[in-house]
């Protein structure tokens, strides 16, 4: 990894003009045998190993050469459409995405095949496209239910068992029933694995299934595989980091995140993939819990040097979150008060109000923190705009967490105004709301999670006995975390 710097310059310096390099076939395959002819059915199962991956842009790719190979292969189209939405990750798809696979799913209505289970499996792509459904969030429920249903259908087929399982986890609520739902998603794919020890698919959602406190440890397994699986794919070797991210196993994330950035940069020319800018800032977030302040300082000055990331969540979010974790982690409020609303130029910012609300929250923090009360506020007003931005999307996991940036800026807004007892008050809702909903997988942790901020609190106010009980609540979700540990030491 101590090359990743020369590299992110030579990627800038070139200003390579073509789209993506093709991803060669993986280790460990999945094999679905198609009733296309066998070019065809060739390149579809590069592209079904690649979307297992979920590597979608290059199972995209394949799939069309399968269909320029077959224009009578209906798997094909079902590989273009699947590849232009992404179940578990943040944000729904683009619009070209989503007119690509609205083609797809076109031809697909317009297309038969003598397989049950293709067939099966096409009307489970072709239901998310189905028309006159409210959201995206109706389109991924109806894809799962005619998904799981095929499954159903064809019980002894491990990539339909796979995608079913997916759906499960796609479509889980949050909180404690979710849990359960991916308990159950889990035991699934420990079976499947037993049967078909390195299919890629049962390997990746197990560790989905797993990425969260209570099932962490069964994910371990999985975590100490996958890279081996599918060595040259990106993301495959970025999906082990989300379990050592729980189990506070830095070296580990560092160097599994190092990898897939390198690899994403590697495997990108017109713009680079968002896998790199999600890698950096888990590694960003592992460097700064060891206390490698100047590493984690020079992947984001890396990062932010880049110019032609991928316009996506997954950039976005990193390209948010990870410059300011620098100051918040390292407890500089006036800096991060000082924090520019400027950011960076390739992101069309309006289109993801979730990751503007992290600067405006580390100003917000940093500014109540430093005792600039006005600009606080100011910071308040600005996240509850957003947060009804959020709420008018429909976008209600972010909005949420936006209400408990909300309430612990108010929280050190109060406190600075000397009402300690509200200032607990709200800080303590703000850490049981964000600790409800939990994090997404597109973050290694909070930029500054409430519960601890709660400690830090109640430290102020001379209560050492209760801010260790905060501490030592968010070293049970966030083993670990170097602020929390340093607190109780």
């Amino acid at each position: 990894m101590q090359h990743l710097h020369t590299k992110a310059r030579n990627t800038l310096v070139a200003c390579i003009s073509s789209f993506f390099v093709f991803v060669p076939a993986v280790s460990a395959e999945a094999n679905f045998q198609t009733t296309c002819n066998q070019k065809a059915d060739q390149a579809f199962n590069e592209g079904l190993n690649l979307i297992h991956n979920m590597m979608y842009i290059q199972a995209e790719e394949a799939f069309n050469m399968a269909a320029a190979a077959d224009p009578a292969c209906a798997m094909a189209q079902w590989g273009i459409a699947m590849s232009n939405f992404h179940p578990l990750w943040p944000g729904t798809p683009s619009e070209a995405e989503t007119e690509r696979g609205s083609a797809a799913a076109e031809k697909l209505a317009s297309m038969s095949t003598e397989s049950a289970l293709e067939q099966a499996m096409m009307d489970a792509a072709a239901a998310f496209y189905a028309p006159n459904q409210e959201g995206y969030r109706a389109q991924l429920t109806s894809w799962a239910e005619t998904q799981i249903a095929a499954a159903d259908q064809h019980s002894d087929d491990v990539d339909a068992a796979a995608f079913a399982s997916l759906a499960r986890l796609a479509t889980a609520p949050r909180g404690s029933d979710g849990i359960k739902v991916k308990s159950r998603v889990g035991d699934t794919l420990d079976e499947l694995h037993q049967k078909v020890p390195e299919h890629p698919g049962v390997i990746h959602y197990a560790i989905h299934a797993y990425d969260n406190p209570p099932l962490k440890d069964r994910g371990r397994p999985y975590a100490k595989i996958y890279d081996k699986t599918a060595p040259s794919a990106p993301h495959a070797l970025h999906m082990p980091a989300h379990i050592f991210t729980r189990t506070g196993e830095w070296e580990k994330s560092i160097d599994l995140n190092g990898r897939s950035a390198e690899a994403a940069l590697e495997q990108s020319k017109d713009v680079v993939q968002s896998h790199y800018a999600h890698a950096i800032d888990y590694m960003v977030y592992g460097h700064l819990q060891l206390g490698d302040v100047d590493e984690a300082e020079r992947l984001v000055g890396e990062m932010l040097a880049i110019q032609n990331h991928q316009v996506s969540f997954g950039s976005a979010y990193a390209l948010a979150a990870a410059p300011v974790r620098l100051p918040l982690e390292q407890e500089q409020w006036e800096i991060a008060a000082a924090l520019s609303e400027e950011m960076h130029p390739v992101i069309p910012w309006e289109k993801f109000p979730q990751t503007v609300a992290m600067r405006v929250f580390a100003i917000g923090i940093g500014a109540a923190r430093s005792g600039d009360v006005n600009n606080a506020q100011s910071a308040v007003a600005e996240l509850k705009s957003l947060h009804a931005t959020m709420e008018d999307r429909g976008q209600g996991y972010w909005a949420q967490l936006t209400e408990a940036q909300i309430l612990t800026v108010e929280a050190w807004i109060e406190l600075a105004n000397g009402d300690a007892e509200i200032a607990v008050a709200k800080q303590t809702a703000a850490a049981d709301l964000e600790d409800k909903i939990g994090k997404s997988p597109v973050t290694p942790g909070h930029v500054l999670p409430a519960r601890e901020l709660l400690g830090d609190m109640l430290m102020v106010l001379g209560k050492p006995d209760e801010a260790a009980v905060a501490y030592q609540a968010t070293l049970d979700l966030s083993p670990n975390r170097a602020r929390s540990l340093a607190a109780l030491q």
